[in-house]
């Protein structure tokens, strides 16, 4: 009897706090980096040997499909009672799909005692055909992180992989990491076909697009790439997905994706290890960033070395600084200790938190991050951490307030109903929830 697999990604309770903002609102499975989120790209990576399912964290229960945390025991247990040979495969979030993990995940081996994945040292996976122990490992990884266990009779025997590959530690690991992933997730076996990709010398190079090689331009049918489009693909592919449009006269360099029914103003920029996410409106220049879904920047102005929420709206020139004066390190704000950290990166750019906007002309500073629902506007730099529901006047920041939250819900409704997307009770009453939480946060040092 063929033997079945469930794979199970459960978030850390480190991963929930260090990838604030964008883990107030979205499981960090749900994070898009390469050519998707997390969870896609590992559905993709395993297709048909084993259904992925990913542990919704409580405190976001019903906003995602998924499974529930209190209810893994439960779901396990159901699936465990077919009598055909099934095993787990529980993998932290944190670790990054690759070949070498399938390799490992399917490789068969005497299942007596767990095997375990490590990548860098760290512990990032646990296979198993006991229930009991995927259970556990599951909350392991939600309390704080998974441990070799400590019952094994010959503890020098304990199976233990460990695996070349990258993680996700730090919010700049997004970026960092981002290139890597593209280049790396459109050569899956069967990706391509998945997501309706052929390239541009299989499927024709559209009519006045100049590329350097149409081998490394992948483009779904329903694309629609305008003459005067330039594409350069020497440091990696460029991916257009369903239904995206890029407009006459855009600059593309891989490796990057723009993603489906994206838009790209004419004349854009885009430069190397960015991905556009699905829906979202991207001009002027970008270098090294990641839009989540349903994002406009469709004008003018910089971002670089930076990471875009949902529903975040730029104005027509803002402006991000990637890089300080004196070349020096950049600190960033970390919101869950509420203290600066020295990311050791030259280049960081901006995080910003869904429903983010800002003003024309806003400036935003090397490293700047904000909450969820920050609204930007004013001359003159805003403080390098503007926090959520934060109503923010950059020439008088000492001044700033909160954000009315019924209007702040108000202007979130206005926005997806553009896009023809309700707001659902639950997503308003999780709003709620973090503006209520933000309220009874201390006074922080946002210098």
């Amino acid at each position: 009897m063929p033997k079945s697999y469930t794979i199970l990604i459960a978030d850390s309770s480190s991963m929930r706090r260090n990838f604030q903002p964008f883990t107030l609102t979205r499981p960090a499975w749900d994070l898009r980096v390469g050519l998707g989120t997390l969870l896609e790209k590992w559905q993709w990576l395993f297709g048909g040997q084993g259904s992925v399912v990913g542990i919704v964290p409580e405190a976001l229960k019903g906003l995602f499909d998924g499974v529930c945390e209190k209810n893994v025991e439960a779901f396990v247990g159901a699936r465990a009672d077919n009598s055909s040979p099934h095993e787990w495969i529980v993998l932290e979030s944190r670790v990054l799909p690759s070949k070498k993990i399938l390799q490992w995940a399917l490789q068969e081996e005497s299942m007596d005692h767990p095997s375990y994945l490590t990548v860098g040292g760290l512990v990032c996976g646990v296979k198993t055909s006991n229930p009991s122990e995927a259970i556990q490992s599951v909350q392991a990884i939600s309390k704080g992180a998974l441990h070799v266990a400590q019952d094994h009779p010959k503890p020098q025997e304990q199976p233990i992989h460990d695996v070349e590959g990258r993680t996700l530690n730090h919010l700049w690991d997004l970026f960092l990491h981002n290139g890597d992933e593209i280049r790396s997730d459109i050569t899956y076996d069967g990706v391509p076909e998945v997501l309706g990709l052929k390239t541009a010398k299989a499927s024709k190079l559209p009519r006045g697009v100049v590329c350097d090689n149409p081998n490394a331009l992948w483009l779904h049918p329903n694309a629609v790439v305008e003459p005067g489009t330039i594409c350069m693909t020497t440091d990696g592919p460029i991916i257009v997905m369903d239904g995206a449009h890029v407009k006459a006269g855009s600059m593309l360099r891989g490796p990057l994706v723009i993603g489906h029914h994206a838009s790209i103003s004419m004349g854009a920029k885009l430069y190397g290890n960015t991905t556009i996410g699905p829906w979202c409106k991207v001009g002027g220049e970008v270098n090294n960033c990641i839009f989540h879904s349903y994002s406009n920047k469709g004008h003018d102005g910089f971002l670089g070395n930076s990471v875009v929420g949902q529903w975040v709206n730029l104005g027509a020139d803002t402006n991000s600084s990637n890089l300080k004066n004196n070349y020096g390190s950049v600190r960033i704000w970390d919101m869950a200790s509420g203290d600066w950290v020295d990311s050791e990166q030259q280049f960081a750019g901006c995080f910003l938190g869904d429903h983010t906007k800002t003003s024309i002309n806003t400036m935003l500073n090397t490293g700047t991050v904000t909450g969820v629902s920050a609204l930007i506007f004013g001359g003159g730099f805003p403080p390098k951490f503007i926090p959520s529901f934060a109503w923010m006047d950059a020439s008088r920041p000492e001044e700033a307030t909160a954000y009315d939250i019924d209007k702040a819900i108000v202007d979130m409704e206005r926005m997806m109903s553009r896009r023809g997307v309700e707001t659902p009770e639950i997503y308003k009453a999780h709003m709620l929830a973090l503006y209520k939480e933000q309220l009874n946060r201390p006074a922080t040092s946002s210098s």
